[in-house]
């Protein structure tokens, strides 16, 4: 399951949270679903990954996935 996969590689640290919804194939606001439910943090990264974050959040709300 690729969502299992990007799910480790993100708590890992390895990549970050917009890169883990792209290896999972899933619209961020799913994965963030997928985090939520055994509350895992999202807020573990340094600088760059919050701006790809929040970079992929808004082309997700103006409909660019």
């Amino acid at each position: 399951m690729r969502s299992g996969l990007a799910l480790s590689l993100f708590r890992s640290g390895s990549i970050s949270l917009a890169s883990a919804a792209r290896v999972a194939d899933l619209p961020l606001p799913r994965f963030l679903e997928i985090l939520a439910a055994p509350k895992i943090p999202v807020l573990d990264g340094d600088a760059t990954d919050l701006q790809d974050d929040l970079a992929a959040a808004r082309r997700w709300l103006h409909g660019g996935a």
